[in-house]
């Protein structure tokens, strides 16, 4: 009776872990893109949005590349992470590394109050809640963005729709950034 027993809940607790992973994999999203240079494929870039167990979203990029223009080398690598919770981001990180060395990085963390910013240009902190980030782009809505939080600066940007399905704003860096959307 005691084996009876221990099997069931042996046959239980399997059941259970199979349900969870079956349910995250069920809850999360992958987009992959090339990334091209002058029609050629240099690279592969991994854009995720996963439902987590606490009730978060967390989304990812993953991007690496590498190419060769005359006798210039160059490999790039790139890794975003921002996690929301009811609407609002709770952190955010930025990686990127060329050439094997760290080109710009930046953290954010909520802190209750404000939002804590350490980055390769200093420290910083700010109170507006990042509703929309670049990552968020791929998931949602684009046509109700009028404010985005750029993760690679750690910073927010207006947003110009030029038309039904493109989406452009001006970096704090000078560059501009367009987005052209399709079903």
């Amino acid at each position: 009776m005691l084996n009876l027993i221990r099997y069931f809940y042996a046959v239980r607790n399997l059941c259970l872990v199979l349900l969870f992973m079956f349910y995250g994999f069920l809850s999360a999203q992958t987009i992959a893109f090339d990334i091209k240079v002058f029609g050629s494929v240099i690279g592969r870039m991994y854009v995720s949005r996963s439902h987590e167990a606490d009730g978060s979203q967390l989304y990812k990029i993953v991007s690496d590349s590498k190419a060769k223009v005359l006798w210039i080398n160059k490999t790039y690598h790139s890794d975003f992470e921002a996690r929301y919770k009811d609407g609002k981001m709770l952190s955010c990180s930025h990686l990127e590394n060329e050439n094997g060395k760290t080109k710009r990085w930046a953290k954010v963390h909520y802190d209750g109050k404000a939002y804590q910013v350490q980055s390769d240009k200093g420290s910083k902190s700010f109170t507006e809640a990042p509703v929309y980030c670049d990552m968020s782009l791929y998931f949602d809505d684009h046509r109700k963005i009028k404010r985005l939080f750029y993760l690679a600066e750690a910073d927010f940007n207006n947003v110009t729709h030029l038309d039904a399905n493109t989406l452009d704003f001006k970096r704090n860096d000078g560059h501009r950034t367009v987005y052209y959307f399709e079903n």
